[in-house]
């Protein structure tokens, strides 16, 4: 379904900002038997609107689509770099929140549960998960990790409020996936107690923009949130931001923490600055963006098509989803890639969407390859060390940053985690392999 108003304030001034072409859905990996079946594609465009200045997909796939018609492929807790930063996050939010052992800890979009059995370990006794993939659901479960296998709305919250108000709510990496944030925020509203948090974490938008991350746009990443936007949506909705942690995870985050009845910290004004400095609500901003994405497709193809016509046989490491998008904007199939390999038993011995390009265990990896792309260049240099023992070549996608150095950010303090912006090369730091 084509959308014509803004997902947050309802205005119809929206402007296509990005266009990346027909895309499947980037986190469906495709069991052996759809593997030459049909397959569905979507127009993979983002508009920012006029009005607020908040950018979101032109198209709407349904959720059920998105999580339910197919196995759900990813498992946080197959990640070392997921584990050790959901360990990072339960840490600051007891830190800065200090719930008690008794308080109920919910997580939305909660996956295996890999974040509440974090505050499990640390003496909470009431964690609960909701979670709309069954399989995934299952997975909580049979670890011990109470959890609700439906989507984040008023089912959900009825059964969430038959245990207790909840007095810490947390979101990793999924409030931008929810279609409708004004219905995320009025069922916030209806479970969390009277002093109760809502802590979530989304990519940002201002990274996004200036490290050119353009493959960690697809269909199920429906918001790419800027802080001034996604505040007045808080607004709208009785919320206030009291604090916001700038975080390298997924290439580029905040954390959010917001509460009810509460006046915005002063932190939100000063990052809307800097925004503004930046130009990221300006139309020139973005068609510069889509000319360095432009500059990366026709790098890439021509880098590795010089590899095969010299004679090398390359590989793809890491079936992260982000590099669904490459591989489909770019038109990679396996002309030039042989199969792709990953860690996780939920997607090897299927394809990748789009390119089906087959998916098979790290230790598959035969003595005729030659090169290897990596896919989720974010964690290149620990990719890069466990397979060194193969002595393959190694090619992460050179992305042009945006030109212009980021405005300076205001002194760091209590309520704002500074970090630097990192253009991404081959020798980016480690984060997150989604």
């Amino acid at each position: 379904m084509k959308i014509t108003c803004c997902r947050l304030c309802q205005s119809p001034r929206l402007r296509k900002v990005v266009d990346l072409g027909w895309h499947p859905l980037a986190d469906t990996f495709l069991p052996a038997d759809l593997q030459y079946g049909p397959e569905t594609t979507y127009p993979l465009q983002l508009g920012q609107c006029d009005d607020c200045g908040h950018v979101a997909t032109l198209y709407s796939v349904s959720a059920v689509d998105r999580y339910q018609k197919h196995e759900y492929s990813y498992d946080s807790s197959n990640s070392r770099v997921s584990i050790a930063h959901f360990k990072t996050f339960c840490d600051a939010v007891r830190r800065e929140l200090a719930p008690a052992p008794d308080a109920l800890v919910v997580d939305v979009g909660s996956n295996v549960g890999t974040l509440l059995a974090h505050f499990r370990d640390e003496g909470h006794a009431r964690v609960m998960g909701v979670e709309p993939a069954a399989n995934i659901a299952a997975i909580a479960e049979a670890d011990g990790i109470p959890t609700i296998n439906d989507f984040f709305g008023p089912a959900a919250a009825a059964r969430i409020l038959e245990t207790a108000p909840v007095q810490v709510l947390l979101s990793a990496n999924v409030v931008n996936h929810a279609d409708d944030l004004p219905a995320v925020l009025r069922t916030a509203d209806q479970v969390l107690a009277p002093d109760g948090s809502f802590v979530f974490e989304v990519p940002y938008l201002l990274e996004l923009v200036q490290r050119t991350a353009f493959d960690t746009i697809y269909h199920e990443h429906v918001h790419y949130y800027g802080v001034k936007p996604l505040a007045a949506c808080l607004a709208r909705h009785g919320f206030g931001i009291t604090r916001i942690d700038s975080l390298e995870y997924m290439c580029g985050s905040i954390r959010v923490y917001a509460r009810r009845g509460v006046g915005m910290a002063p932190v939100v004004d000063a990052m809307v600055r800097a925004e503004e400095l930046f130009g990221l609500y300006r139309p020139e901003t973005w068609a510069a963006f889509m000319r360095r994405v432009l500059s990366t497709k026709l790098a890439v193809n021509e880098h590795l098509a010089r590899i095969r016509a010299d004679g090398g046989r390359i590989i793809g490491i890491g079936a992260a989803t982000k590099g669904n998008t490459l591989l489909n904007y770019c038109r990679l199939d396996t002309d030039l890639i042989a199969y792709i390999t990953d860690a996780s038993p939920l997607k090897i011995g299927k394809c990748m969407p789009g390119s089906h390009i087959p998916i098979v265990s790290d230790d598959q990896i035969d003595g005729g390859v030659t090169h290897a792309l990596i896919l989720p260049w974010n964690i290149a240099d620990f990719l890069k060390a466990k397979l060194a023992h193969l002595g393959l070549r190694f090619y992460v996608p050179q992305v042009d940053p945006h030109p212009a150095t980021l405005p300076t950010r205001p002194t760091p303090s209590p309520t704002w985690n500074s970090s630097i912006s990192i253009p991404r090369t081959a020798t980016t730091a480690a984060s997150s392999p989604t």
